[in-house]
């Protein structure tokens, strides 16, 4: 059988790959971050700096997008083929210890907050990328005509049941978060009892971090125009 092929196939070639595409949307999610932060500094660096993302720098951030995409897609089939093989192999359901209660805590919800991230991407994605449920308008700086990005961001969050939605979504993606990143990084190879503690503790401070710093904005942004 082929080297690439069986890897694949095993246990510990799913699980590495679950967690190397685990560490690609993590990344992700601070560059995204740190470009929603641009909120703060008014609409005209806002607007311009999506007009960069999506226009400028077109040719390289739509294969990066795809990329993200597959990462995602793959992220979560593993996710639920690792979890279905894990129920399999204890087929009877046992008391918890309470010196794993946390860390088996956190596996039990993985799968359904991985459900629930991908319903909010079908919301949040076609929405701010696409336009689909409520178009953008249009803002001109120096002649140059863009989407006004920042007065649709107003807008949508002026929906105190939106931002509501969002926040509740921050809520699962820290579950996720101070899980996954521990879980992902000790699944390439970072694991020994001698860093495990401090790996877990980075991984909780970047899921608060991350899920924070979105939620913030969100409800920065309701503050702006909410009711």
């Amino acid at each position: 059988m082929n080297p690439v092929f069986q890897y694949l196939r095993s246990s510990i070639g799913r699980k590495q790959l679950m967690g190397a595409s685990g560490i690609l949307l993590y990344g992700f999610l601070l560059i995204h971050l740190v470009g929603n932060i641009g909120l703060l500094n008014g609409p005209e660096y806002f607007n311009k700096y999506g007009y960069l993302m999506l226009h400028t720098l077109k040719k390289v951030v739509v294969p990066v997008e795809f990329l993200l995409l597959g990462a995602f897609i793959l992220h979560l089939a593993l996710g639920f083929k690792v979890t279905a093989e894990n129920r399999a192999a204890r087929p009877e359901r046992y008391a918890v210890r309470a010196s794993k209660s946390t860390a088996r805590g956190f596996g039990a919800y993985m799968a359904a907050s991985g459900i629930w991230l991908l319903v909010f991407i079908l919301v949040h994605v076609p929405h701010f990328r696409f336009d689909v449920y409520s178009a953008a308008p249009l803002v001109s700086y120096d002649g140059v005509v863009m989407r006004d990005l920042y007065t649709e961001a107003l807008r949508s969050f002026s929906n105190g049941w939106f931002t509501l939605f969002y926040v509740f979504n921050f809520a699962f993606l820290l579950v996720h978060l101070a899980h996954g990143v521990q879980s992902s990084l000790q699944s390439l190879g970072l694991n020994h009892p001698r860093w495990n503690g401090a790996l877990k503790a980075a991984s909780y401070a970047y899921a608060i971090l991350i899920c924070g710093g979105f939620a913030a904005l969100a409800v920065w942004l309701w503050l702006q125009g909410g009711f």
